[in-house]
């Protein structure tokens, strides 16, 4: 009886432990790796601003005949680092919204070159057809100047940041990421209660603590791993549905890089839950058989 009443409480707490342990990897994992910094180095790492400027190009390119616009007047004042500087912006006002009240207020940095560009083509267009200045041709002036800063700010927004405010994503996130800290810490607060819980209900037996939390590890992090594993085999985040090349790389290459981060996580534990248990075997041999040594055969 006395085994009973210590196994079954075990091994109810040892399942719960399971579930705990993979949402404790699966919150410090969010802590560590989803910041405003780390998703600016994984934009430098694959040199997003290169494919946003190809990108921004064609899409000049492509308008020339219904704009009138040749592509040069946009391209021709549009670097590489002042992409990054608007992709950047929008990653910064992302974070701010996220640990605030979720709504998205993203600062464009001017280009006074491109205003000016503008400007030139404007002003040589109306000169040369004798168009009359007016009111409707500031206004088309201005209109022109405000979506090009919209079109830019729309390319460079590679983790589509804007589409996840405009339909309530954002501030729903902002719910759950404020409160990250403090969910981590109730869930690791957690673990360690029922761990020390383990301890008291084989407190006869104290070593035993370590097989439970070992078989726990490994099983969490069996849990946890395979799906990981299946996800980074089959390449399943190729298959997202946006082909546009900066925003296909910013996706996929964060979603691999978080993936590839728990799975790590998962391997360790299954690597300390065997050395757990090894231990907890070892040592329980040992106070099994205290006095046993070699003896001569004769």
């Amino acid at each position: 009886m006395r085994k009973v009443s210590t196994y079954l409480p075990s091994l109810i707490i040892s399942v719960i432990l399971v579930f705990l342990l993979i949402l404790s990897s699966a919150l410090l994992l969010v802590d560590i790796n989803i910041t405003a910094a780390k998703l600016k180095a994984l934009a430098a790492k694959n040199e997003l601003e290169t494919k946003i400027y190809t990108e921004l190009n064609k899409n000049y390119n492509d308008k020339y005949n219904t704009t009138g616009i040749p592509s040069d007047v946009y391209m021709s004042a549009i670097s590489n680092s002042y992409l990054k500087s608007i992709e950047e912006a929008y990653i910064d006002s992302a974070f701010d919204a996220l640990n605030s009240d979720g709504k998205l207020n993203v600062k464009i940095p001017e280009n006074k070159e491109l205003e000016e560009n503008i400007d030139k083509f404007f002003n040589d267009f109306a000169d040369k057809n004798n168009y009359e200045k007016d009111d409707n041709f500031g206004l088309k002036l201005r209109t022109t100047k405000e979506n090009a800063y919209t079109t830019i700010g729309s390319y460079c927004d590679v983790y589509k940041f804007s589409a996840m405010s405009d339909h309530g994503v954002l501030p729903k996130l902002a719910k759950l990421y404020s409160n990250r800290l403090l969910a981590t810490a109730g869930v690791i607060g957690a673990t360690v209660l029922f761990i020390v819980l383990l301890v008291l209900i084989n407190r006869k037996k104290k070593i035993t603590t370590l097989y439970w939390c070992g078989i726990s590890t490994i099983i969490s992090g069996i849990l946890g791993g395979a799906p990981s594993i299946y996800l980074i085999a089959v390449k399943y985040f190729d298959s997202f549905s946006i082909k546009q090349a900066a925003v296909f790389t910013a996706f996929t290459s964060a979603m691999y890089k978080y993936t590839e981060a728990f799975m790590a996580v998962q391997m360790a534990s299954i690597v300390i839950g065997i050395t757990l248990v090894v231990i907890y075997g070892i040592t329980h041999e040992k106070k099994k058989y205290p006095d046993t040594k070699p003896t001569d055969i004769k």
